[in-house]
């Protein structure tokens, strides 16, 4: 127990020194199958849809913006849980979000907070979100569950200004959508996402799968 806390203390000193910018809504279906003790696991989620991507290039007075939503990323994941309670960190690629929620069998309520990032303005924008899932239990090995979240993503820009100065930041937006899942054993999951930015006509579709480890707690 207290070598997994030190490894995640480094981890999380790791990725503060290193940063990053780009943040999506966590796997429900991890969340929702995590087991008594120290969890771990590793994934890749892939998007698309109406992204913000390098391809889209704006001009404005002699200045460049190139724009980064990338379509696909590596999840990796450390909880804990104890009786109904989840804590723990997850990541993008490297960036990290704390984790922690409630949760039965059937119903689990997740909330996650990762590091600020400032935009063109240096005003500070806070990636955070909040997940409602719902589960239902086919036999002891196959789950199937849907989730409702909404989530604040960034996404990097580049701003290059006459062709020479470069300055990057990060742009935000709110998302809101839904997903369903099936979990195999409380080990390998696939889930399926569509959500929507709050304010305008874009779609995103995103395919998570993941696999997942026990640690289960000593008995005394």
């Amino acid at each position: 127990m207290k070598s997994f806390w030190v490894s995640v203390a480094f981890l999380v000193a790791m990725v503060f020194l290193i940063g990053c910018s780009r943040h999506y809504a966590p796997s429900a279906a991890q969340m929702m199958n995590v087991r008594e003790g120290e969890n771990f696991g590793i994934g890749t989620t892939l998007r698309t849809g109406d992204l913000y991507s390098s391809d889209k290039v704006g001009y404005r007075e002699e200045r460049t913006f190139e724009l980064d939503e990338n379509n696909w990323n590596i999840e990796w994941f450390t909880y804990s849980k104890h009786s109904y309670f989840l804590i723990g960190l997850n990541f993008e690629n490297v960036a990290p979000r704390v984790v922690a929620g409630v949760r039965t069998d059937y119903l689990g309520l997740f909330g996650w907070y990762g590091i600020p990032a400032t935009d063109e303005n240096d005003h500070d924008h806070y990636p955070a979100g909040a997940m409602l899932a719902e589960q239902l239990p086919i036999n002891e090995k196959i789950k199937i569950g849907v989730s409702e979240y909404i989530s604040n993503n960034m996404f990097p820009v580049e701003e290059t200004t006459e062709g020479r100065s470069k300055k990057t930041y990060v742009e935000m937006y709110t998302e809101v959508g839904g997903g369903l899942y099936a979990m195999y054993n409380n080990t390998v999951s696939v889930e399926f996402r569509v959500g929507k930015e709050w304010d305008e006509p874009n779609y995103r579709y995103y395919l998570l799968v993941n696999i997942a480890g026990n640690s289960p707690p000593q008995k005394k």
